[in-house]
């Protein structure tokens, strides 16, 4: 059955070469219980392993029922050591942390049964060996004798043609000795047995065959077994394959054994999961405020176009407007430019103004256009002391007029503001001679403004004190008299309030969000001030400034036609709108508005130039404050974002090297186990899937892990985002599919970090493993 030719075995040791085994012949029976006696060193363990095609032999043959193994590789051996080997070792060598009929089912795993079959078949052979009642106990809880009784039914579970026992009773007492070699006896009656010992007399009692070694050579064989050439009958070995659910199961078990330790990794390696997991909720978060935001408030901001339009930077300017980044000049910008907008003048020559444009082509995108003059009313109040005082016509701390006219819709008044104080159970829009306070999202108002509108700007005012405020509206003539051949303002009295229109504030409104800021403090109505510019194009001043627009009739300075205008335009003499205000049906709308624009900047571009002066003169630019907020700050959070990640990133780099560590000190602990595994026949990829199967269950378990951490720590971070924000909710979380890419992460960073640890332990001898301890 089993012939050994010419067998030379050699080992290179510290560069010296040495020969164990010297031309080694021997034939095995089909059946029979050989004994291999001899002294230590005497090359009879070598002989064991080699038949057992766990060591390989230096030159000759050994030929299986006739078909020789010079050719065989690695899958060949994997599968020989499996379905004809079984080993019964001296110290058992069972995996301990599997139970008595686990490890009696992994040399089926390895062969590639079902486990329902694999469970059937070890539980009989475990029946037959004498262990029914211990199929569960993990092999700490046995005594010696059915520790190696759990290893003899392992060796016998596959059927194996061969069974070769190395010292079996070793390490047993007598009594159970005699009881493992009745075992074995028995087993010789239909199965080849080998079995190396040192004890002589049990080597008498039980084999029917002796062979004694020494000096790696057969010195006597009582019962040699001769046969003239054996033809090869086409033995044929089955292939093996470890089923990767085993070794998932294998892993897992070995896991819960080192619960602390697997509980630590776990933790660590969840802290870069966890890290990423929260700038992306937050991200996410933050992306769905800013969403919120567009569509609640800022969607109702208007875009204007002013007739001075002034470039910050911050400006949305066309695409013509960027020059050659690769050019070999420098190219002179101010940080502040100011852009006049012709969009009163038939800039295309085709009789439609820049107004007309806008107003043809989008009109589907905007709810309301709205048009000012850059004329401001004059206004009078009473302090607490009941003195009269002129409000100051000047801007606040912001750029922002203390009036301002109210937009027509009151829908986009309430898109941004609520009422907080009103006169009327109801809000309504005012009429004529009402007006409307409004304040920023902390009920703050400038110090300056304050005092401007009568009341102490070091003191707080109430809501109560604000409505039923009164102003009387000046026109030119009562406001303005003349001196020679200029104009001054009036001494401010009581006669000159009395002459004025009467507004009181009938409501406060505040801003829903930090973000909106009052263009206005004071608003008041479109027909007020078409009332007021009836009466101011009348006026003395503007007929006089329309006389002559060299001097500024109220200075005497000398002036050109440009400031003339602009002067004009304050005083309410000049019809054409100072600022253009287009309030976009929704947010998206806003892009729809600007490309109209920059369409009608092409056509500029087209007739005249891109380059040109022309082109400058005529073409648009417009600011669109909404749609800066919102990208200054997505680009901020995206930074954020990116910087975080980066920190995160690093932290994760760390917990894979770990990994690649840990699973290296497993492979170093587990190296006997190695070794069990490839004398039962497991393969090498078998041995890589194992570890890896181990690091990618502590990769996953530290995706899921961070995942349902990430999740838990959004509520506090939400609220206290919230918080920070002043707004009423903010939702920091993870979708779906971002929680399954953390985990996928976790488990391919993992996988990857188990690569050369896994190799390493695919590529360990397994002689050398089997003697670990």
């Amino acid at each position: 059955m089993l012939e050994l030719k010419n067998i030379v075995k050699k080992y290179n040791t510290g560069g010296s070469e040495v020969e164990v085994l010297k031309s080694v012949n021997i034939h095995f029976r089909e059946n029979e219980f050989v004994s291999i006696l001899g002294a230590s060193g005497s090359g009879k363990t070598t002989l064991l392993n080699i038949i057992g095609g766990l060591d390989k032999y230096t030159s000759g043959d050994m030929a299986l029922m006739g078909r020789s193994t010079k050719e065989f590789k690695d899958r060949d051996w994997d599968s020989y050591r499996n379905g004809t080997i079984g080993f019964v070792f001296q110290s058992y060598n069972l995996i301990s942390h599997l139970s008595v009929i686990e490890n009696v089912k992994l040399a089926l795993s390895i062969s590639g049964h079902s486990n329902s079959e694999n469970h059937e078949k070890a539980k009989k052979v475990l029946e037959d060996v004498g262990l029914a009642e211990h199929l569960y106990k993990k092999p700490n809880q046995l005594s010696g004798g059915q520790m190696q009784r759990v290893a003899i039914a392992r060796a016998l579970v596959t059927d194996p043609k061969i069974i070769l026992a190395d010292e079996p009773t070793g390490a047993l007492d007598s009594k159970t000795s005699v009881q493992i070699m009745e075992l074995i006896k028995e087993i010789s009656k239909t199965k080849l047995v080998i079995m190396v010992t040192h004890n002589p007399e049990i080597a008498k009692k039980y084999s029917d065959r002796i062979v004694r070694v020494k000096d790696g050579e057969i010195q006597e064989d009582t019962n040699p077994y001769v046969v003239e050439e054996v033809a090869d009958n086409g033995f044929a070995l089955k292939k093996t394959a470890m089923a990767f659910s085993s070794a998932i199961k294998s892993s897992f078990k070995n896991l819960l054994t080192k619960k602390f330790r697997t509980f630590m990794t776990v933790a660590a390696s969840s802290i870069g999961i966890i890290s990423i997991g929260l700038v992306l909720s937050i991200s996410s978060g933050m992306d769905k405020y800013i969403q919120t935001m567009q569509n609640e408030n800022l969607s109702s901001m208007p875009i204007m176009i002013s007739a001075n339009q002034v470039n910050f930077g911050l400006s949305v300017d066309d695409d013509n407007s960027e020059k050659d980044s690769n050019g070999s000049e420098l190219v002179p910008k101010s940080s502040r430019d100011v852009h006049r907008n012709l969009y009163s003048v038939d800039a295309l020559g085709n009789g439609e103004t820049f107004i007309n444009y806008i107003q043809n082509n989008a009109k589907d995108y905007y709810s309301a256009i709205e048009f000012t003059q850059g004329y401001t009313i004059q206004a009078l109040t009473k302090n607490a002391k009941g003195d009269v005082i002129a409000v100051k016509q000047d801007q606040d701390a912001f750029g922002d007029s203390i009036f301002g006219v109210l937009p027509e819709d009151k829908n986009m008044i309430m898109n941004q503001y609520e009422v907080v104080k009103s006169s009327k159970d109801n809000f309504e829009y005012p009429s004529d001679n009402e007006v409307i306070l409004f304040t920023a999202k902390n009920n703050e108002i400038d110090k300056a403004t304050l005092k401007a509108l009568g009341f102490d700007e070091n003191s707080k005012v109430k809501y109560e004190d604000i409505i039923g405020k009164e102003f009387s509206v000046i026109d030119n003539n009562n406001y303005y008299r003349k001196i020679g051949d200029g104009f001054v303002p009036r001494d401010v009295d009581t006669k000159m309030y009395d002459s004025g229109i009467k507004v009181k504030v009938v409501a406060i409104l505040k801003a829903k969000d930090s973000f909106t800021r009052p263009q206005m403090t004071i608003g008041y109505t479109k027909s007020l001030q078409n009332k007021m510019l009836e009466k101011e194009a009348k006026s003395d001043i503007v007929v006089a400034q329309e006389k002559d627009k060299t001097v500024n009739v109220a200075t005497r300075q000398k002036i050109d036609a440009d400031m003339a205008d602009q002067i004009l335009a304050t005083i309410g003499g000049k019809s054409t709108p100072s600022a253009i205000m287009l309030y976009p049906k929704s947010f998206n709308d806003r892009d729809k508005i600007a490309e109209v624009i920059n369409n009608f900047n092409k056509k500029v571009a087209d007739k005249y130039g891109p380059d040109s002066a022309d082109y400058h003169k005529y073409s648009i630019t417009y600011a669109d404050m909404a749609k800066q907020m919102t990208t200054i700050m997505s680009q901020m959070i995206n930074t954020i974002s990116l910087i975080l990640s980066a920190f995160a990133g690093i932290s994760l780099i760390v917990s894979s090297i770990m990994i690649g560590i840990l699973t290296y000190v497993s492979v170093v602990e587990r190296t006997k186990e190695i070794g069990i595994l490839r004398a039962i026949g497991a393969r090498k990829k078998d041995i890589t899937r194992i570890f890896i199967a181990e690091a990618g269950l502590i990769g996953f378990i530290s995706g899921a892990v961070g995942v349902v951490v990430t999740m838990l720590l959004s509520i506090p971070i939400s609220r206290a985002i919230a918080k920070g924000l002043e707004v009423e909710s903010f939702t920091a979380s993870l979708n779906a599919k971002a929680s399954i890419g953390l985990i996928a992460l976790s488990l391919v960073l993992t996988l990857i970090a188990s690569i050369i640890p896994s190799k390493i332990a695919a590529k360990k001898d397994p002689v050398e493993a089997l003697r670990t301890e």
